[in-house]
C-alpha cells in the first residue's frame, strides 16, 4: 500500500512478490543492487522495506495503479490516516461520563466519541507537520488547509472509523477549535437529556402514568383511548387529591394536540424506573415488594440456637368441614431443624404458647440450654412484647419482622423447604392452583353444585393431619443438612445437637412456667406442701415461709402441661419467686411390702420432717423463759442530805473530796422496803 517517507511516495516491498507477484524476490533484490530500485527503507523485524513508486518500471506502476488507485492522493490520505492512535485518555473520560440524569453514555456512542477524539488529536498533528513544511518550503501561510483536512477526513474509511465528524471544511474547522478549547466535553452532544426534544415531557408522562393507575387497572390500550378522549375533551380528568382539572390545552404543542399512540404509551409505562412506581399501586404489598423493593443478603448463623425463628402456616390439605388446620412452627435457623410445633382449629395466642411449650419440652429432653435470639412477628405475639417477648425477660435478644415482608423472615423459608421438598414427596394435592411451576399445582376438579363452590378432593380429620404432620417433621429433621460444605454428611438435627452455641444459657424453668405455663392459686399447708390439680407437692425448703408476706400463706402456682403428669410446680407470690416444688410421691406403709422406691420416698419425706424438728428446736433457743409480776407505785424518795452539795468558802479547810460517794446500796434498799 502507498504511503509517504521523506516526501517521496513509497511503496512496500513485499506487496510486488507476495500480493501482486509482479516479479520474484531475487528480481527486486537484483534491481536494488544495480541501481533500476531506489530503496527508501531497509526491512527489519516488523517493519517491511520500502521502495519509491517512481523508480518502478511503467508496467509495474500501470499495474499497482489499477489495483489501488492514484499513488499520490493514497499516500497522503494514508500518511493523514497514519496519524490517528488510541487515545485512552479519551476512553476513559467517556467511560465515566455521566449525563445530567445520571446515566451513562451509551457504548455505541462512547466508541464514536473516543473515535472523534482520535480525529481530531491527528488534525492536530497534521496541520502542524503541513504548516511546518509550508514555511520550510518558502509557502505562503494563507493556503486552503482546511479544505486539506476536510479532503482527508471525508476520504476515512466509515466502516474502519465510524466517527460524526461534518464534512463541510468550516464545519470542521469550528468543531475543531471547540474541541481544542473545552477537550472531550465539546465531543458530548447538547441532545442528552434535553426535554425540549420530547415528545412526552413530564407532564404528560405524569398523566400516563395516572391513568395507567386508575382502581380499575387498565391497559395500556385502554390508556391510550382515556387520553384520546381527554384532548378531544370528552373527558374530564382531575386530581383526586387536590381536586386540580387537567387542561388539555397544556398537551397542545404548537397549536397541534400531541397524540399518542398504544406503543408509545406502552413503553413508558414499562420503563424501569417507571414499572416500580405504578407497581406500587396496581400490586399487593406482597408482590411489589417480592418483584420490586432491594432486599437484604445475609448468610445464616454457623451455631445452633444462636437464633430462632417462628411462624404459622394453615397446612395444605383440609379437615373435614372444609377448613385447615392452623400450625405455628420454630425453627433453628442455623440447622433449619423444627424445634417447637403446635396445631389448633383456630389461629390465636394459644396456638403460639402452645408451640413455644414444645419448643421447650423438647430443648429440655435434648439437654440444650435457650435460645439467644428469636424472630417473631407482631400478628399473634404483640401482647407479648412487655413481657415474655421483651429483649433480656426470657431471651437475650429479640427481633420483630417487619409487617408485609415475609421474605426476610428464615420461617418462611424453612416453611417453603418442608412443604415443598418433603410434605410433596409423601403426601398427595400439595401445592397452589396458580403456581408458575405445573408440578405444584394440584389437580383439582370442580362439582357442579347450587352454590358453585364444590370441588373434588380429599379430606382427613384433625389428627390425622397433626400426625402426618409430626411424621413429615421428624422426616424433615433426620434428612441431611442442605449445606453439606459446612456440615458434611450431617442431618439437621445433628447441626442442631452438636454444634450448639457454647454460649447460651441453661433453661430457667421457672421463669418459663410464669410465662408460657398454667396458673392456679393455692396455699402452702402445714409448712410443707401445696395442691395442685389434686397432687401434692412439697416446697423445696423451710427458707419459703421466709418469704412469704404476713398472714398470707397464699401463692401462685405455675407448671408447663406436658400430657401427661405434673411432676414440678413453680410458685410465685406477687412477683417474687419462691422456688421449684416436687410431686410428693407416696409410699406403702408396710414394711412388707415397700419397694426400694418405697424407701425412698419414706426417707425423703423422714428429711423433711426432720428439717422443720431441727428448724423449731433450733428457733425455741431463740425465745427465753420469763415471769411477769405487776408493777406498785414506788414510794417517795427521801433526800439524802450526804448527796447535797455545799460550796465551800475560802475560809474553809481544803479536803480531798472522793472520786465516787460511799453509800450503802443494800442498807437504803431495805430502809425504802
Amino acid at each position: 500500500m502507498y504511503e509517504l517517507y521523506n516526501h517521496s511516495v513509497a511503496i512496500e516491498a513485499n506487496l510486488l512478490y507476495e500480493q501482486l507477484r509482479v516479479t520474484t524476490f531475487n528480481t527486486v533484490k537484483k534491481y536494488i543492487h544495480s541501481g533500476k530500485l531506489r530503496r527508501l527503507r531497509r526491512a527489519c523485524k516488523n517493519t517491511p522495506a520500502l521502495l519509491e513508486f517512481y523508480s518502478l518500471p511503467e508496467d509495474w506502476q500501470n499495474l499497482i495503479m489499477s489495483e489501488y488507485g492514484d499513488p499520490l492522493q493514497t499516500a497522503k490520505q494514508h500518511d493523514f490516516e497514519s496519524r490517528i492512535h488510541v487515545d485512552v485518555e479519551a476512553a476513559e473520560f467517556f467511560s465515566n461520563y455521566r449525563l445530567p440524569d445520571n446515566r451513562n453514555l451509551p457504548h455505541d456512542v462512547q466508541i464514536e466519541y473516543c473515535i472523534n477524539a482520535q480525529i481530531y488529536n491527528a488534525i492536530t498533528a497534521f496541520t502542524t507537520n503541513l504548516k511546518a513544511r509550508r514555511r520550510s518550503l518558502g509557502g505562503s501561510s494563507g493556503f486552503n488547509l482546511w479544505e486539506i483536512v476536510s479532503e482527508r477526513v471525508n476520504g476515512l474509511n466509515k466502516k474502519r472509523y465510524p466517527h460524526s465528524l461534518p464534512t463541510n471544511p468550516r464545519s470542521i474547522q469550528r468543531r475543531y477549535n471547540a474541541y481544542k478549547k473545552q477537550g472531550y466535553q465539546a465531543l458530548v452532544h447538547k441532545n442528552y437529556c434535553n426535554n425540549n426534544s420530547r415528545k412526552v415531557d413530564e407532564n404528560l408522562e405524569r398523566l400516563i402514568l395516572s391513568l395507567y393507575c386508575l382502581p380499575n387497572k387498565p391497559y395500556s390500550k385502554s390508556v391510550a383511548d382515556l387520553y384520546g378522549e381527554f384532548i378531544a375533551a370528552k373527558l374530564e380528568v382531575f386530581d383526586a387529591s387536590t381536586g386540580e382539572l387537567f387542561d388539555p390545552a397544556d398537551f397542545y404543542n404548537n397549536g397541534v394536540p400531541v397524540t399518542l399512540s398504544e406503543s408509545t404509551v406502552w413503553n413508558y409505562i414499562n420503563d424501569p424506573a417507571n414499572r416500580a412506581l405504578v407497581d406500587s399501586y396496581r400490586s399487593g404489598k406482597l408482590e411489589f415488594n417480592n418483584t420490586h423493593r432491594p432486599h437484604h443478603h445475609r448468610h445464616a448463623p454457623i451455631y445452633s440456637m444462636s437464633k430462632i425463628s417462628l411462624d404459622d402456616r394453615d397446612l395444605p390439605r383440609k379437615m373435614k368441614d372444609g377448613s385447615r388446620v392452623k400450625a405455628y412452627y420454630a425453627y433453628d435457623v442455623a440447622s433449619g431443624a423444627v424445634v417447637g410445633a403446635s396445631y389448633s382449629h383456630r389461629k390465636n395466642a394459644e396456638l403460639f404458647i402452645g408451640c413455644l411449650r414444645d419448643m421447650f419440652r423438647n430443648l429440655e429432653n435434648w439437654e440444650m440450654g435457650t435460645p439467644l435470639e428469636v424472630e417473631v412477628e407482631h400478628h399473634l405475639v404483640e401482647s407479648f412484647k412487655d413481657d415474655l417477648f421483651k429483649a433480656g425477660t426470657v431471651f437475650p435478644f429479640v427481633r420483630w419482622a417487619n409487617p408485609g415482608n415475609a421474605q426476610e423472615k428464615r420461617a418462611e423459608h424453612f416453611n417453603r423447604a418442608k412443604k415443598y421438598g418433603f410434605e410433596k414427596r409423601y403426601q398427595n394435592g400439595i401445592g397452589r392452583f396458580y403456581s408458575k411451576l405445573e408440578a405444584n399445582r394440584p389437580v383439582i376438579e370442580k362439582i357442579a353444585s347450587e352454590d358453585n363452590d364444590q370441588w373434588k378432593e380429599e379430606r382427613f380429620h384433625f389428627e390425622e393431619l397433626v400426625a402426618d404432620d409430626r411424621f413429615i417433621i421428624e422426616q424433615y429433621n433426620n434428612a441431611l443438612h442442605p449445606n453439606q460444605k459446612l456440615y458434611p454428611g450431617m442431618t439437621r438435627l445433628q447441626v442442631l445437637l452438636e454444634n450448639s452455641n457454647p454460649t447460651m444459657a441453661k433453661l430457667d424453668k421457672g421463669l418459663l412456667a410464669r410465662y408460657i405455663g398454667e396458673r392456679v392459686y393455692t396455699s402452702i399447708r402445714r409448712n410443707q406442701y401445696l395442691q395442685v390439680q389434686y397432687e401434692k407437692y412439697q416446697i423445696p425448703s423451710l427458707d419459703v415461709m421466709d418469704k412469704l408476706s404476713p398472714n398470707n400463706k397464699e401463692v401462685a402456682a405455675y407448671y408447663i402441661p406436658t400430657g401427661g403428669q405434673i411432676e414440678q410446680v413453680y410458685i410465685y407470690q406477687e412477683d417474687t419467686y419462691l422456688g421449684c416444688c416436687n410431686r410428693i410421691v407416696e409410699y406403702n406403709e408396710s414394711t412388707a411390702e415397700a419397694t426400694p422406691q418405697d424407701r425412698e420416698n419414706y426417707s425423703q419425706q423422714a428429711a423433711t420432717v426432720a428439717q422443720f424438728d431441727s428448724f423449731i428446736k433450733e428457733g425455741r433457743k431463740k425465745i427465753s423463759k420469763l415471769g411477769v409480776m405487776p408493777q406498785t407505785a414506788p414510794a417517795e424518795m427521801p433526800v439524802d442530805e450526804e448527796l447535797i452539795h455545799v460550796p465551800r468558802t475560802a475560809e474553809e479547810p481544803q479536803e480531798e473530796e472522793p472520786y465516787f460517794t460511799q453509800i450503802d446500796w443494800l442498807k437504803k434498799a431495805n430502809d425504802e422496803l
